[in-house]
């Protein structure tokens, strides 16, 4: 096998064991930022990857909010059980050792979402939710005067929803803010 075969074959033997280890759908975005963060392969080569993969049905890929989430697919599980060696073992070792806090990483991304966008000159549409299996476990949408106000809800949303959760369901069931549901 040439160089270059083999260093396309490697990238995607790493992106199936990544999506293997991970046991999670994970979007494009948060697959991009992980791979180029480690340093495991450059952008370009990253995407022709994934494209190639989608395009052999080695990976899943399943639509949720005009998000691409990739999954390993039956296919891609027996490419990887084939070709597991062809995975430097110190790759291997590093990914597992870093794995347990890219999962927990990424699952808060997933669970916890607020964005925000322009309805009109003077009106952001805020949406702040938690999502448990991406299913919403409260989803909240607020109207707000201005851009900076929607990025402050963002931002106090992702940094404390956890907390402010609770505290809805106990007001609108009725429980004092010491009693916990």
């Amino acid at each position: 096998m040439d160089l270059e075969n083999r260093e396309k074959a490697e990238n995607k033997i790493l992106l199936l064991y990544f999506l293997y280890k991970v046991r999670m759908p994970i979007s494009n975005m948060q697959l991009t930022r992980i791979m180029l963060e480690n340093r495991y392969m450059n952008y370009f080569l990253l995407q022709q990857s994934i494209h190639e993969m989608r395009r052999d049905k080695l990976i899943i890929t399943e639509t949720r909010d005009d998000l691409d989430y990739y999954s390993l697919s039956e296919e891609g599980q027996k490419m990887l059980d084939m070709f597991i060696n062809l995975l430097p073992v110190g790759i291997r070792t590093r990914l597992d050792e870093n794995i347990d806090a890219i999962r927990s990483l990424l699952r808060h991304e997933t669970s916890v979402v607020a964005e925000y966008t322009l309805e009109n000159e003077n009106e952001y549409e805020v949406k702040c939710k938690i999502l448990e299996d991406f299913n919403p476990l409260i989803d909240i949408r607020l109207s707000v005067g201005s851009r900076d106000d929607a990025r402050s809800i963002c931002r106090n949303w992702k940094a404390h929803a956890k907390e402010i959760y609770p505290e809805v369901i106990a007001v609108l069931l009725g429980k004092e803010k010491d009693n916990p549901v």
